[in-house]
Formats: C-alpha cells, structure tokens, sequence
C-alpha cells in the first residue's frame, strides 16, 4: 500500500516547512570559508556571503561586508563554498523498464519527486530534465517552486522531438507486443505530446507548426534529435527542418539543444543555429569530431554538454564489455572533451542519469562496468563525471565552471543561477575539503543551501519508490 498524491504532498510540504528552517526573510551569513565563485576570479579567504530572501546580497572577504547584527550565521571556517551544482542533461524519470511502466503508471510525479530529492541531496540544485513525461515533471518542477515541496529547481524539455515514447522504436520497442496496444499508445503518448516520429515523414512547414504548437506547452526549453537513438548513426531531420525546429523554438523564447551522436548530426546542427549539443562528445565509434568542426563550435560559442567518464570507468568497459555498444564511444569521446577544451568551447557537465533501481542494476549483465565510477547513477553520476573532467585536463576552475557558470550561461539563466555573485539565487554548497586541489573533493559536502535555505539532506528521499527497493536475498 503507497500513499495518495495528496498525502505525499503533505508530507513534502511538512519537510520543506521543518527540514527548511530558515525563515525567507531572515539575512544569513555564510561566514569563515573560502569563497569560490566560479566566475574566475581567485578563491576569496575568509570569505563572506550575505544573503537576504533567499538571493545573494554581498560577496567579499571579512571586513569588507557588513553583517547585520541580527543576521544569522553559518560558520564555514576551514571549509570551501562554491555554487550550487547543476546537471546540463539528467532524467528525473528514467525507469522505463516494463514493470515500473506497469506498476506506476499513475506514479510518474512521484517518481520524478523522488529523483530530484536524489539530486538535490547530492549537491545538485538544479537540475535539466532532456527527456520525460512532460505533464508529471510539469507538477513536480511548480509543487517545488511553489514551496510545496523539496527538490532541485527542475528545468524540463519534455519529449526529444523527433523520437517515440518509451514503448516505441527509440527505446524499448520491443517490449510493446507485451502489453495492449491501448497501454503502449497510452505511455508513448505521455511522452511524445504530438512531437514523435511521425514529424520525420513531415516537410519543414508542418515540422514548424508542430514544434509551434509544443513549445506553447508548459516547457522550459526545445530539444530535437539530429541523429536517431537506437541507430546512432542515422541522420533524423534534413538541414531546413532542423533550421525550422531553432527558430520556432527561439521565436518562443526558449533555448534550442539536440541530440547529436555521429559527427555529421554535430555538424548540421551547428548550422541550424542551436544554443546546446548534447553529449557532443559523442561521434560514433572510431572517428573524432575534426577540428573544423570543434572550431565551429568555439567560434559560435555553443556549448556542449559531454558524457565524461573516468579513465577507471573506460578501463572497466574495455575489460568487462569489450563488444558493448557504448565502449569504443566512449573511448572517441574522451578525446573529444580534450580536445573541445583545448580549442576553448564550453563545456557542460551532463550524465544522462536517472534513478538507479536496485533490482534491476544488481541483475545487470554489464554489473562488473556499471559499478565502477558509474555515470548513469543518478546522485553518484555528476562527481564522477567532475573527476572525468579533471583527468581530461580542465582546470580546477573550468571543471567547476563545467557544473555551475557554463550551465547558466547556456540556459541564458546566468543571471538567476551558477556564480555566488550579488543578485543571484543563494544555491550553495559547503565543502569539508578544497575542490581545487581534487575534483573528489566535491563529495566532500557539509551543508547543501538552495535558495538561501539549509536542506535537510538526511531526509531525502522523503518517499522513495524505485531506490528503495532492494534485490532479493541470494
């Protein structure tokens, strides 16, 4: 027996009154730590950030900012303060496994609830969902935002336009002959919102209106597939359409990604004019993207959110799935990130993560992989992901950057989100250990504040339903 929406509601909303304590108009100071603000500028010693209703008022070394007397504060000597994290391409509902399909159907709300509570527990304040049920990730992103509940600030794109539902060719298709057709046609529904594979039979001008007539929908960006999902080496829409896709998509207000996985796919829609590749640093599974085209990507400043994985990571591929899909990809693609960095292109930490279920990965034929420095573990994949990138050659301030600033700046939110700059939203993290001198130091978290208040982190999940499960005894 689960508990009802409503119930869950008030339980959530119980916790963010109690686990969020600190009034909304009280004035805080984060007092003692050294202040990276992921700007570029140097670290700040003995910094001190001031926050009031919930934004970040003043930034600056002690002495040079004035705490109010009545200011409440933090002590964070001998600790270091960054920027709330941030995921550029994460999926707070990812388990499209046949039985949760099943068993939840009436559940994806609470699902995607419980994933941003994951990611928020873990450092991550705000988070881009790329692909989903769209109407689920609507109500939980407003409950958050309305202060009903505890989560990540969640940005959401809904469908990719372009592929099917989860019971359709782009993922797992071959389950639908399993279940009704009434079922199937249901859950692909809930996820393609008009936007499926039917608009790759369509000329741009009815692509235009229907990409129209989606983003008038509840969605905060556009994200299109330039290259197919299962058959990664297939190009999706033709240079006019993806152009028609970009500028509906921008006459709405909203930034344009796509989903790219060969070097052709990268390249046309760099043409097409998008805001972000993601995974960019996918190209297939011998060729790199060539510097012509990494140079078209520097000089039109678009960014790219990669899939890094650890040396460790690649290693276990290499030796435990020698003839997987993915593993001579990622091999290319961790060329591909240095050589991005190298030619100055921005790069955005992403993991395409969701909830792990614990049944599910324990019966894994590639367990002996997954294990190690996982990417796709939603709440683990991101500070595996910032070590990637470390050993990928970034700087300690660009690896940050990855995760924060680079983030904003591509969602054009950089002056809401990703620095600890006066005017911005108080997301924070306080790190028991300096991130500078490793990137596993970001683990290291003490304190997780999120619009200026202190988030309870031992009781998240409030409610779990996928991670909670627990494979049967031997």
């Amino acid at each position: 027996m689960h508990a009802s929406p409503a119930a869950l509601v008030a339980a959530v909303a119980a916790l963010s009154c109690a686990s969020l304590s600190t009034a909304a108009a009280q004035t805080i100071a984060v007092v003692g730590g050294t202040v990276i603000d992921a700007t570029g500028r140097p670290p700040i010693a003995d910094g001190v950030i001031l926050i009031e209703n919930g934004r970040i008022t003043a930034v600056g070394r002690a002495g040079t900012v004035t705490i109010p007397t009545s200011a409440t504060r933090i002590d964070a000597r001998g600790k270091h303060v960054v920027p709330g994290l941030m995921d550029a391409n994460l999926h707070l509902y990812l388990n499209i496994d046949l039985e949760t399909l099943i068993r939840h159907e009436d559940r994806y709300a609470e699902i995607a609830l419980e994933g941003a509570q994951i990611a928020l527990k873990s450092g991550l304040t705000t988070v881009f969902d790329t692909w989903g049920p769209r109407a689920a990730l609507v109500k939980v992103r407003d409950m958050i935002n309305a202060g009903q509940a505890i989560g990540s600030r969640i940005y959401l794109a809904g469908n990719i336009i372009g592929f099917s539902g989860p019971l359709g060719p782009d993922f797992i298709g071959v389950a639908a002959p399993h279940v009704s057709k009434a079922f199937a046609k249901r859950v692909n529904e809930t996820w393609e919102q008009g936007t499926g594979r039917e608009l790759l039979w369509m000329e741009p001008d009815s692509v235009r209106a229907a990409v129209r007539k989606y983003a008038a929908l509840d969605v905060d960006f556009l994200k299109y597939g330039a290259s197919g999902h299962v058959e990664m080496n297939l190009i999706s829409f033709s240079p006019r359409v993806q152009r028609a896709i970009v500028e509906e998509g921008h006459r709405a207000g909203k930034t344009v990604q796509t989903h790219t996985t060969s070097i052709e796919s990268l390249d046309m829609a760099i043409d097409a004019g998008v805001d972000i590749i993601t995974h960019g640093d996918i190209s297939g599974p011998v060729y790199p993207i060539p510097e012509a085209t990494i140079r078209k990507l520097a000089d039109r400043r678009i960014a790219v959110s990669v899939l890094a994985v650890t040396k460790r990571h690649r290693d276990a591929l290499t030796q435990h799935v020698p003839n997987g899909v993915l593993t001579p990809y990622m091999n290319i693609a961790a060329t591909n990130i240095r050589n991005m960095s190298k030619a100055g292109v921005s790069l955005l930490l992403s993991t395409d993560a969701g909830i792990q279920h614990p049944i599910l990965a324990a019966e894994s034929p590639t367990l002996a992989a997954d294990t190690v420095d996982s990417r796709t573990r939603l709440g683990e994949g991101h500070f595996n992901a910032l070590v990637a990138l470390e050993e990928a050659g970034l700087s300690p301030m660009a690896v940050l950057q990855s995760a924060t600033s680079n983030v904003a700046r591509a969602y054009k939110l950089d002056n809401e989100i990703g620095t600890l700059e006066p005017g911005r939203r108080a997301d924070l993290l306080i790190l028991d250990a300096d991130p500078f001198a490793s990137a596993r130091n970001y683990r290291a978290i003490h304190t997780v504040m999120k619009d200026g208040k202190v988030v309870d982190r031992d009781a998240l999940p409030v409610a779990p339903i996928i991670s909670s499960q627990r494979p049967p005894n031997p």
